[in-house]
């Protein structure tokens, strides 16, 4: 059985590289070629994912793959268990080993230090099937630029207030974005009014954006951008669920890419560990 090895792991940031990979469900499932490292995972009904890419070697004095570039899949049905084990191990002098079998998956994973080893199996080859994306639809979710229409980046701080405006009507779970121009708009209509969100399902639809702010807002917020990119002369209407922004893990800088059918927020970080959280537009309910 051939091995991945992690020799004495930065175990802090390996465990927070776990954390963030986590889906909502506990769910892992990584890739691994060569030192190259990427977890998947979304909400069941695929309405938003999460994909975080890494270089293995940032986390780790030594790294060692015995498979070479072959593609290696290690799959966990409950996160917390690996992340407990790298709590448990102390922080000096630890290796991670995954072994994987003669199918390309790994078997188990065992983290060790002169003191204890600790083992977690992995899941099965078919356990989490459900959550691997195929080489073209994650080129189509993650890469394609055919349906941007704006890209801004915003600091740590400006999102930070956004996630405070979300929580300041926990009933509501729908934020908007308009942009008109240079100017970027988050705000939330509360209503229980069927026919209002007639209407404003309407407006989405139609990008009606000077009578969607006719509606009264639990608050509207200018957003604050260091730069724009304008690929689209029509104004931009938007709804999407904000129960899904707690995906967005927290980074000193977002680039935040609008497209005609989805919404992406690109993070990278001093590791250069990246991550994409892309959530798909909803309608106001």
């Amino acid at each position: 059985m051939k091995k991945i090895v992690l020799k004495n792991v930065d175990v802090k940031e390996l465990n927070q590289l776990f954390k963030r990979s986590s889906s909502l469900d506990n769910f892992i499932f990584i890739n691994v070629r060569g030192s190259q490292f990427e977890s998947t995972a979304y909400n069941k009904n695929k309405s938003a994912l999460k994909s975080i890419s890494a270089d293995l070697n940032q986390y780790c004095e030594t790294f060692v793959n015995e498979l070479g570039d072959e593609l290696v899949k290690i799959q966990f049905t409950n996160a917390g268990k690996l992340i407990s084990v790298l709590g448990l191990v102390g922080t000096e002098g630890v290796d991670v080993t995954f072994y994987i079998e003669d199918n390309g998956y790994a078997k188990k994973v065992v983290v060790e230090n002169s003191e204890v080893n600790l083992t977690v199996p992995a899941a099965d080859k078919e356990a989490l099937a459900f959550l691997e994306i195929p080489d073209h639809a994650r080129h189509t979710i993650f890469e394609d630029t055919s349906t941007l229409e704006y890209k801004v980046g915003i600091s740590e701080n400006e999102f930070k207030y956004l996630s405070q405006l979300f929580a300041l009507n926990k009933e509501s779970c729908r934020v908007f974005f308009s942009i008109s121009g240079d100017v970027v708009l988050v705000s939330e209509i509360e209503s229980t009014d069927e026919n209002v969100r007639e209407v404003v399902n309407n407006l989405l639809e139609e990008g009606k954006i000077l009578e969607f702010d006719a509606f009264d807002k639990l608050y509207t917020k200018k957003l604050s951008y260091d730069n724009m990119e304008n690929n689209s002369d029509e104004p931009y209407l938007r709804c999407f669920n904000k129960s899904y922004f707690v995906w967005i893990d927290s980074d000193e800088h977002y680039d935040i890419e609008f497209h005609s059918n989805k919404i992406k927020f690109i993070s990278v970080d001093e590791k250069g560990t990246k991550t994409y959280v892309v959530l798909t537009p909803v309608r106001f309910a």
